[in-house]
This record gives C-alpha cells, sequence and structure tokens, in this order.
C-alpha cells in the first residue's frame, strides 16, 4: 500500500481533519463545512432563510431578519450522523466513519423600539472524522481520526430605515477548537512517517456581517447578505507541521448570498436563496491543504401555517460539490460533505409565546473517484440530520 501511496505522486497531507461543530457547516458537512440550516426552523426548509427569518437564530444567515422576528430567545440542537467511507488502492483497504455529532444552535433578540432591534445568534460550523484504526499499516501510526469544532456568536443590530427597508449588522466572534491523529506524510527520500497528534489546539477569531432586508408589501420579502471571512489565531502544534501550509490557522471562508419569499395565498409561504461560499482564501480551498473548490447552493422551501397550531415545512437544496478528483487522497480525515439534501419539519405552538419546531433532512448519496495524485482513492458519505429547537416570544 505505501508503494501504491508514493506512485500516486500525493505530496499532502494524508490525514489532516478539517471541519466539526461545536456546540454547531466542523463536525458536519451537507452545505460546505456546516448544516443545511443554522436554525431547525429553517432547517425544515433546506436552509432556505436569506428572506424568510423565522427566529433568533436568523443573523446567522442575514443578520437584518432579526428586525423581522420580534423579541424571542430559541435554543435547538440538530444531531448529525455523516455516513463516510473511504476506499484506496483495493476492497481490502476501506475505511468507515459514521459518528453522531451534536449541533447546538440558538440565539435571542429585543424589539428596542419600532425600529430598532438588538440581538445575537449562536451558530456552528465543523467537520470531523473517526476511522477506529491506523489509515495505513505504517509504524507509529496512530488511529485516524479529527475533529474541527467552531462556534460563532453574531452580536447584531437591526434599523429599519424606512417603513420597507431594513438593514443589520453583526460581529462574528468565534472560537475554535482542532485535533487530528493519524497523519501520514511522505518524506523526501519516499518514505511515508506518520506525524504526532498535538492534541486539542485552540484559537479565536473575528469577521463582520451585513444584511438587507426589502418588505414592499406583507406577501413580499427580498434579502440579501454578506459574511466576511473570519479570521482564526493559529493552532499551536499544529502550526508546524500539518497546517504549516495555512499559516497554522483555519479561517472560515466569506460568504454572501441572496433571497426572496412571496406568500402565494394566507398562510402558504414560497422562498429561495442563492448562497456561495468561498474557500480560496483559507486552508480549506489551498492546494496545499485540501483543495476544496468554492461553492454555489440554491435552494427552494415552503412554509404552510395548517392552522393556529402547526406549521409545516419542507425544503431542497442543491449546489457543486467542493471536492475534486484530483485531491481525494488528501481529504481522508476531512469528511465530504454531500451537495444534493432534503428536508422537512413542523413546528406546534402551544400557546401564542411557546413552540416546539422539529425537523428531518438527508443528504444525498455522493462518490468521488480520485485521478492524478488520486488515483486509486474513492470516497462516498452521505448524511442524516435530525434536530429539535424550543422557541418563546416575550
Amino acid at each position: 500500500m505505501a508503494k501504491r501511496f508514493r506512485r500516486g505522486g500525493c505530496a499532502h497531507v494524508l490525514a489532516i481533519s478539517m471541519l466539526a461543530i461545536l456546540p454547531t457547516k466542523y463536525a458536519h458537512a451537507v452545505d460546505g463545512i456546516g448544516l443545511s440550516g443554522n436554525g431547525v426552523k429553517s432547517a425544515g426548509m433546506a436552509g432556505t432563510s436569506i428572506a424568510f427569518p423565522q427566529d433568533s437564530t436568523a443573523a446567522a444567515d442575514n443578520p437584518a431578519g432579526m428586525g423581522l422576528v420580534g423579541s424571542r430567545v430559541d435554543f435547538g440542537i440538530q444531531l448529525l450522523e455523516p455516513l463516510t467511507d473511504f476506499d484506496y488502492g483495493s476492497d481490502a483497504n476501506k475505511l468507515h466513519t459514521g459518528k453522531v455529532y451534536p449541533v447546538p444552535n440558538g440565539g435571542a433578540n429585543w424589539q428596542i423600539t419600532p425600529r430598532l432591534t438588538l440581538g445575537v445568534s449562536m451558530s456552528s460550523v465543523g467537520v470531523g472524522t473517526s476511522y477506529g484504526r491506523p489509515a495505513l499499516p505504517i509504524a507509529g501510526a496512530g488511529v485516524a481520526q479529527s475533529s474541527l469544532q467552531t462556534v460563532i456568536a453574531a452580536p447584531t443590530v437591526t434599523y429599519r430605515v424606512t417603513e420597507h427597508n431594513i438593514i443589520g449588522v453583526s460581529l462574528a466572534l468565534a472560537y475554535e477548537r482542532f485535533s487530528a491523529n493519524g497523519a501520514i506524510v511522505p518524506t523526501q527520500d519516499g518514505t511515508l512517517k506518520p506525524l504526532p497528534s498535538h492534541g486539542v489546539s485552540n484559537a479565536f477569531g473575528y469577521g463582520a456581517r451585513v444584511g438587507y432586508i426589502w418588505q414592499p408589501t406583507p406577501e413580499f420579502t427580498f434579502g440579501a447578505s454578506y459574511a466576511s471571512r473570519i479570521r482564526m489565531g493559529r493552532l499551536s502544534g499544529y502550526d508546524n507541521d500539518l497546517l504549516a501550509a495555512g499559516g497554522g490557522r483555519i479561517d472560515i471562508g466569506s460568504q454572501y448570498g441572496a433571497g426572496i419569499a412571496y406568500k402565494i395565498i394566507p398562510g402558504v409561504t414560497l422562498a429561495a436563496d442563492w448562497l456561495h461560499i468561498d474557500f480560496s482564501n483559507t486552508v480549506i480551498g489551498s492546494s496545499q491543504g485540501f483543495g476544496w473548490q468554492s461553492q454555489d447552493f440554491f435552494r427552494i422551501g415552503a412554509a404552510w401555517d395548517v392552522n393556529s397550531r402547526w406549521t409545516l415545512r419542507a425544503g431542497f437544496s442543491r449546489g457543486n460539490h467542493p471536492i475534486g478528483p484530483s485531491v481525494v487522497a488528501q481529504n481522508l480525515l476531512s469528511a465530504m460533505p454531500v451537495s444534493t439534501s432534503v428536508s422537512a419539519g413542523a413546528t406546534y405552538r402551544f400557546n401564542r409565546t411557546d413552540d416546539v419546531s422539529g425537523v428531518f433532512e438527508y443528504g444525498f448519496p455522493v462518490r468521488v473517484t480520485g485521478d492524478g495524485a488520486s488515483t486509486g482513492f474513492s470516497e462516498r458519505t452521505r448524511t442524516v440530520v435530525v434536530g429539535v429547537s424550543y422557541g418563546h416570544s416575550f
């Protein structure tokens, strides 16, 4: 197997971990390095949310959306199970990971005046793998596993400039935990050697977000948002070997998008989003890192207020896949995301102030077969997400 690896010419780290979610897009990967929906309600519509905010997690998608949700608090958790099979060389060389990752999210929002709101949304991004054994039979190689967990707090202010226009601005304050074990790299003489694990390393980071909502009628809403790259600090230990190509940092790439929502009949709203996720200036997108391509997602969703108690939701999300055939090998420890998913969700209101919501999402299987430096490598992933949340308005 070592000879096959050398012939493949993979001069990159075989095992790096990338993306998992802490109390939350890197242990989860459905859309890029995050979940489709930052909140359970938006997840029920496959993440469609830029023009259709539904609770106080809205600033994670569009800061201006907090201007439409009123005074409320929300807390939810989504459970992600990415099922990944990684084959290399032959059918006898197969790794499997299927760990369940909890992804918390939530927020709080206060309607200070009819024009002004203050709030905070909490979200997470990340990815992780746990194969249960070494990737290769190399002396000293540890169990192949990785975890990147990043939680993001977004303190947000919105202002209703006119009756129909709302702007919102957020800080993005991030805390990141990273660990990797079982990394194997080629040496200058053509042999393979394991890298040591540096345990769990921590970093802080910051960024900014801005959003806009235009609602000319009660039936129609347009939204747009931009989130800057979140610049993270250096991850001690890994900055000298595994993540040296990225300056020892795992930044969260910028993203931007636009959406519309239209109430076609009383109680039924259709919404659609376009979202661009940029990896180009991060180690995730670097050719010396993981080589991910930037992604564009198109989402559609529907919400039906059946009566005063029940709301039903459904959604579909489709995007390009970020991992190309030539970089399959260097993504062994970064859980591969899916690119197409469907979801269904519901909310039950106990009274005028309290509600509980649930979601089920399925990410369709995707397989990437390597070529070039990744010849002989193949990866297949599908995902399942279930979640529940509680909301209270005041």
